[in-house]
């Protein structure tokens, strides 16, 4: 390969992959670099060669063995992705049974029901003007202590 550091881009050249001006400056530059020329024409002589060698047929037996190889790495593939998928679930189940099984012992504290629901359920025909005023004592007093039962 040559020393030139624009030698790097003879293949693309070579291959047409290049921008209109950058052909033009690689082709301005061969005329001036003997080092990329010679490396331009081992390019071409080699392409050369290659196109025209002969190309040699696959036997049906040949290409058989080749799909069915293709196809057992697909199934390989599905197999392990399947494998790995039913491990993760396996792991949540694990996980979410442990969890409740822990949470079924705690059971969380109740805070006591206030009294006037329960003066308001067991209600026994107190005079209407002591039960409402008790009533409402107890609802404001229940209302101060915010505890969340509306």
């Amino acid at each position: 390969m040559s020393e030139c550091e624009r030698a790097q881009r003879l293949s693309a050249y070579h291959d047409g992959e290049v921008s209109e001006a950058e052909r033009v400056s690689l082709e301005a530059h061969l005329q001036g670099c003997p080092a990329c020329a010679a490396e331009l024409n081992r390019l071409r002589r080699l392409s050369d060669l290659l196109s025209a060698a002969p190309r040699p047929e696959m036997s049906a037996e040949a290409l058989a063995r080749l799909h069915r190889a293709a196809d057992a790495l697909v199934t390989a593939d599905l197999g392990r992705m399947a494998k790995a998928l039913m491990a993760v679930a396996a792991s949540i189940l694990i996980v979410s049974g442990v969890w409740l099984w822990q949470s079924r012992g705690r059971t969380q504290p109740t805070e006591p029901i206030p009294a006037w629901e329960t003066a308001a359920v067991t209600y026994q025909g107190v005079p209407a003007s002591a039960s409402d005023e008790q009533l409402a004592r107890w609802i404001v007093q229940d209302l101060e202590r915010k505890n969340g039962h509306d």
